[in-house]
């Protein structure tokens, strides 16, 4: 091979690998993340009775809890309590079970309000962003997909659960009636209709949360 046939080679081999980089330069960068749905809060929380107490039907107290014991496992899994990083949330909903059947979630209660104020200002400061940008987050990412299907009834859901530790049964259809009317007035300010993250942001501050 002469040198001007090599040289002629090694040009092609050059051009070939700066248009490959500038296709992959045009290929659009994902958007979104694969997360798996948050698992079944009761079936999870059968299964953990059933091993704590396998003679035994399970409490009606840990299954009224079970919207407690969802959440709670959504700002575990989303590493919004001080102890705990990003978790997969399928792991996080078999690892707290356990404890859960046993203390009704009295050991996680106290940093319930932290955290869904951590998730509340998460929430703000991503809303632009889209899924990638929020660090393989499960737990952030199912949380935002969750509030922007249904952003009123979800706020009041969340900040429910929040106000009254899941043990407050008994008074809860009244005091998520509250909750609800304060969702929808924030719903019904045309510059916070327009963002879920702003109507769950709205509805905490009037609720006093």
């Amino acid at each position: 091979m002469t040198q001007g046939q090599l040289l002629t080679r090694l040009c092609r081999v050059a051009l070939l690998a700066s248009l490959t980089a500038s296709c992959t330069l045009l290929v659009p960068a994902p958007t979104t993340v694969e997360c798996a749905p948050l698992p079944d809060a009761s079936q999870t929380l059968l299964q953990a009775w059933q091993a704590y107490q396998p003679d035994q039907s399970i409490s009606p107290a840990v299954t009224v809890r079970r919207r407690l014991f969802a959440f709670q496992s959504l700002l575990l899994s989303a590493g919004l309590y001080a102890d705990q990083p990003p978790t997969d949330p399928a792991t996080v909903y078999a690892n707290y079970a356990p404890q859960f059947v046993r203390d009704f979630g009295m050991a996680r209660n106290p940093g319930l309000a932290d955290g869904l104020n951590m998730l509340d200002r998460k929430l703000l400061d991503a809303r632009d962003d889209s899924e990638a940008k929020l660090g393989n987050n499960c737990g952030l990412i199912l949380a935002r997909r969750t509030l922007r299907d249904d952003a009123i009834n979800i706020s009041t859901e969340w900040i429910l659960q929040t106000v009254t530790w899941g043990f407050a049964a008994y008074f809860q259809a009244s005091i998520r009636q509250l909750i609800h009317e304060h969702a929808q007035t924030c719903g019904g300010q045309p510059e916070v209709a327009r963002s879920p993250e702003a109507v769950l942001d709205c509805t905490m501050r009037r609720v006093g949360v």
